[in-house]
C-alpha cells in the first residue's frame, strides 16, 4: 500500500469515527434524558439537546428527532415529575416527530413545540390546527410566559363553543401545573396572567381605549342568569357559585387614559380559581369578555407575544408589563376584602 493510499484510508476512517462519536454522544444524552430520575439532570440535558444539531457528513442518520421534539420530550419528563398525566404523546411510525394530545378533549387538537430561531431562542407550545402559541419556554433563561390572548382564543372562543368546560380544563390544569413546578423546582420566572389563581392578584390589562359602557353590557348579559351585578367602589362585582367573587374595577393612575387603570380580580378564599376558570364556567361572562377584548384584555409579556418578534428579551430592561405591575403595587385597590374560607361554606 502506498503512503498516499494509507493516508487517504486513515483519513476516511477518522472521519467516520468522528461522526460515529458524535452520534454516540447524542445517543448517550438521549438515553439519559429518558431515564434520569433527577429533574435537574433532565433540565440540563434538555438545554444541551435543544441547542445541538447532528449535521454529520460521513455517517448520516436519515431519520432524526428535531430540536422541537427534544423540547417535547423534556416537557413530557418534567410533567411526569410534576405528577401531570392527563395527556398523551403521539409518535407516528413513518417519521420521528412528537405531538401532544389530550385524550379526554373531544376536539381535534394537537400540540407541538415551535422553535424560535431569533436571538432570544426558546420555543413556543403551539396548537397546530389554529397556530395559537399558548406559552413561550426558554430553558437557558428559565422563563415561561403564557399568552392570555392565545389561551382565550383556543380554549374559550374556540373549544368552549363546541364542548364542556370539564373537557377543556385538563389543558388549563396542565399549563398551570407545569408553570408552578418549574417555578418551584428551578426558580423559573413565570407570567401566568389569565391562569393565575391567587386571590390578591390583580389581572393587568392592556387598555386600547376607554371601555365606555363596559359594565352596562355585563349587566345586560347577567340579567338572564341567577347572578346579579353589584356596585363596588370604582366598579362592579358578581358573587358566583360557591362564594366565588368576580370584580371589575379601576384604580386611579395618572399614567393611563382618563387616569383609570382597570383590573379584574377573582376571589374564592382558597387561591384556586383563575379568570380562565370563570370564562369557561360562566358563558355570559365568557361572551362579555370576548366582546370587550376590543377595548381591554388581559396582558401578556409584550416582548414575547407579538406577530413579529424583533425585540431582545432582557431581564435588565423593564418592560411595559413590568411597569404596569409596578404601578399596581403602588396603588391600593378600593375593593372588598377577600372572604375567608369558613365564610364561603
Amino acid at each position: 500500500m502506498t503512503k498516499h493510499l494509507q493516508q487517504r484510508v486513515n483519513s476516511y476512517v477518522n472521519l467516520l469515527a468522528n461522526d460515529i462519536g458524535r452520534i454516540q454522544e447524542l445517543l448517550a444524552q438521549v438515553n439519559e434524558l429518558v431515564s434520569a430520575d433527577n429533574p435537574k439532570k433532565v433540565h440540563l440535558l434538555a438545554q444541551q439537546l435543544t441547542t445541538a444539531s447532528l449535521d454529520t457528513e460521513w455517517v448520516v442518520a436519515p431519520r432524526q428527532y428535531s430540536q422541537a421534539d427534544w423540547y417535547m420530550l423534556a416537557f413530557d419528563r418534567l410533567l411526569g415529575f410534576a405528577g401531570v398525566a392527563a395527556y398523551d404523546i403521539l409518535t407516528p411510525a413513518e417519521r420521528e416527530e412528537l405531538t401532544l394530545v389530550f385524550p379526554d378533549l373531544d376536539e381535534p387538537a394537537t400540540f407541538e413545540f415551535e422553535v424560535n430561531h431569533d436571538d432570544n431562542g426558546g420555543a413556543y407550545f403551539t396548537e397546530l390546527g389554529t397556530g395559537n402559541r399558548l406559552f413561550y419556554w426558554s430553558l437557558t433563561r428559565r422563563q415561561i410566559y403564557f399568552s392570555a390572548d392565545a389561551i382565550t382564543d383556543l380554549l374559550v372562543a374556540n373549544f368552549r363553543k363546541k364542548t364542556t368546560a370539564a373537557r377543556i380544563r385538563p389543558v388549563a390544569s396542565l399549563l398551570t401545573a407545569f408553570g408552578r413546578y418549574m417555578e418551584a423546582e428551578f426558580g423559573y420566572q413565570v407570567d401566568y396572567n389569565i391562569l393565575e389563581t391567587q386571590d390578591d392578584f390583580l389581572y393587568p390589562l392592556k387598555q386600547k381605549e376607554m371601555p365606555a359602557g363596559m359594565l352596562d353590557r355585563l349587566f345586560v348579559l347577567s340579567a338572564d342568569s341567577n347572578y346579579f351585578l353589584q356596585a363596588i367602589p370604582n366598579g362592579a362585582g358578581l358573587v358566583l357559585n360557591n362564594g366565588v367573587e368576580v370584580r371589575v374595577f379601576y384604580v386611579n393612575d395618572p399614567s393611563v387614559q382618563d387616569a383609570q387603570r382597570w383590573h379584574f380580580q377573582v376571589v374564592d378564599g382558597q387561591d384556586a380559581i383563575s379568570w380562565l376558570d370563570v370564562l369557561l364556567d360562566y358563558d355570559f361572562i365568557g361572551a362579555w369578555y370576548l366582546g370587550e377584548r376590543r377595548y381591554l384584555a388581559i396582558e401578556s409579556e409584550p416582548l414575547v407575544f407579538q406577530e413579529q418578534i424583533q425585540e431582545q428579551i432582557s431581564e435588565s430592561v423593564p418592560t411595559p408589563h413590568a411597569e404596569s405591575e409596578k404601578n399596581v403595587k403602588s396603588v391600593k385597590p378600593e375593593v372588598l376584602m377577600p372572604k375567608q374560607a369558613e365564610e364561603l361554606s
